[in-house]
């Protein structure tokens, strides 16, 4: 479906309703062009960039919050949904791309959105489809919905999915890839590194809503107040505190206020932030929050990690990295939390502009994100993530690690993260690197448990040079 056009299909939404539903379908068009989720979504939900011209009516804030759910939530469940459409499709290929994706939206309603009436999920997908191409093919797409609605309760076991759409059957392990929506080398690649039974549960994982985290700034006066106010909230499991001043929340369970006033004003305030939980952890479990010292992140980002630092007292002197739409976001960071910003610089950590670093060195390395799916759904297209895609990852994470550990001073120390779960990509990487360069010595790693039933999946090893 990505191969089609997406230019043309675009125009055709100007003939729907402006809601959270146009909106989505507008940003599955964008990620089919090659988009991530989050820059898809962005621009779908961007008045001037909603690509309808004269249509500057914004959405209501519970508009915008379906059109995200319903934007990840699709990806997220792309191959369980693509096969359904193919059981009951001789050719699903070949519909037009805005209608592929009404069908999607309104296929996801049936499975997962609980307060949609499976007749409203079926009647808005072929009023729209009427309204976009005609009668014939809103007939279609009725046809279509209704056929999987007469498969019943069994689409919702793993089970149903060991069918293939040419009538062959396939094994037990295909239909559980595809009932978690994941690639086939994904689970293997899970399958071959920790077996069977941490493959499965990597696989349910994958398929959850991602619980929403929060991190309290530790250096603001509420900071304990809040914390304890947060606590309070997180009842009968809905939430659980992340280290010492984090917070998650299942999905549907974030507060909408807290002590008296809306999460947004505490973030404007500059007492707390969101980060995932798994980030959080990770500095955590390695000792991060406790490094004595000059730090230089090396792969900064956004800065979300150079300021969890900052706010526990490390002194992040230096924040990096080779992508400015990402950097520039720190400064302004900082300033909202009221953190001493360190000094930023637009460089490739595989060629600092350093010769030496008498400090400690972060390296958040890039990744192919397979511990964050659940988060980043997007990763799951054969556009997105191939095997060839893990082994240049894996190569460059081998020359960062080599040109960091090169630059580290006697008796300072290498922090390595990813948030990927691959042993190329993280235990044989440190293992790659100790070999390299016998004067680095492993202090400790550290890796989400794979039974972990909504964390992130996460790895991290600390060197030191001695």
């Amino acid at each position: 479906m990505s191969g089609r056009n997406t230019a043309p299909s675009l125009r055709f939404l100007k003939k729907l309703p402006r809601d959270g539903r146009t909106a989505a379908l507008h940003a599955l068009l964008l990620t089919g062009a090659g988009l991530s989720a989050q820059e898809a979504l962005a621009a779908a939900l961007a008045d001037t960039q909603s690509g309808l011209p004269g249509r500057n009516d914004a959405l209501s804030s519970q508009e915008r919050h379906l059109c995200a759910e319903l934007v990840y939530g699709c990806l997220r469940s792309e191959i369980r949904i693509a096969y359904l459409l193919g059981r009951v499709l001789p050719r699903p290929e070949r519909l037009p791309l805005p209608l592929s994706h009404i069908l999607v939206l309104a296929v996801y309603a049936l499975l997962f959105q609980e307060r949609v009436p499976d007749h409203a999920a079926v009647h808005g997908a072929v009023e729209q489809a009427e309204r976009l191409f005609g009668r014939s093919l809103a007939r279609v797409a009725n046809g279509a919905l209704r056929s999987i609605q007469r498969f019943g309760a069994a689409v919702n076991t793993p089970e149903f999915y060991t069918e293939d759409t040419g009538r062959g059957t396939f094994g037990a392990w295909d239909g559980l890839c595809r009932y978690y929506s994941l690639p086939r080398w994904f689970a293997d690649l899970w399958l071959a590194a920790y077996g069977e039974e941490s493959a499965l549960s990597l696989m349910r994982r994958s398929f959850a809503r991602p619980w929403t985290g929060l991190r309290i700034n530790a250096r603001h006066a509420l900071a304990p107040d809040l914390r304890a106010a947060l606590l309070a909230l997180a009842e009968n499991g809905r939430g659980q505190a992340v280290g010492l001043w984090g917070m998650a929340f299942a999905p549907g369970a974030l507060p909408t206020e807290v002590l008296g006033n809306s999460l947004e004003h505490w973030r404007r305030g500059g007492a707390l932030s969101f980060q995932s939980a798994g980030s959080q952890l990770v500095l955590e479990e390695l000792g991060l929050t406790c490094w004595q010292g000059k730090v230089w992140d090396a792969c900064a980002g956004f800065g979300g990690k150079s300021a969890a630092l900052l706010e526990r007292g490390v002194d992040v002197a230096l924040s990096t990295d080779r992508a400015w739409s990402r950097l520039r976001h720190l400064p302004g960071l900082c300033r909202d939390l009221r953190l001493p910003a360190p000094a930023v610089c637009l460089a490739d950590a595989t060629a600092p502009p350093l010769s030496r670093w008498d400090g400690h060195i972060l390296l958040d390395a890039p990744c192919s994100g397979l511990g964050v799916l659940a988060r980043r759904p997007d990763i799951r297209k054969a556009s997105r993530r191939s095997p060839a895609d893990l082994e240049q990852l894996a190569d460059l994470q081998s020359r960062l690690l080599d040109r960091l550990g090169g630059l580290l001073q006697p008796g300072r120390e290498l922090a390595y993260i990813t948030c990927t779960l691959n042993p190329a990509e993280n235990e044989q990487a440190v293992a790659r690197l100790l070999r390299a360069r016998p004067e680095l010595a492993l202090l400790r790693q550290w890796q989400t448990p794979h039974a972990h039933p909504w964390l992130e999946g996460m790895y991290g090893a600390v060197l030191r040079r001695a």
